[in-house]
């Protein structure tokens, strides 16, 4: 199953940035995880390509080629899902 989560940045830090090593996270910390892994939204199956839509407005238009070249400058956040 793949989920999206939304994981307060003090938190991802703790875990990954300072050298944590996972005996010493702490009980609010990994509370923390647990909601966000809770309040996350699964993605369904046989989804398309997430991708950043930001980068897509960023880039010029090009009306003659819409939407196939539009879509291809975007960066992919997470791969398709092949299954169906």
């Amino acid at each position: 199953m793949q989920i999206v989560i939304n994981i307060d940045e003090n938190v991802f830090t703790r875990l990954f940035d300072n050298g944590t090593e996972d005996y010493t996270i702490v009980n609010d910390d990994l509370f923390a995880i647990a909601k966000s892994i809770r309040k996350g939204v699964p993605l369904p199956k046989g989804h398309g390509d997430l991708i950043d839509r930001k980068e897509l407005l960023k880039q010029p238009m090009d009306l003659a080629n819409y939407p196939s070249n539009y879509v291809k400058v975007a960066r992919t956040i997470i791969e398709a899902d092949k299954e169906i």
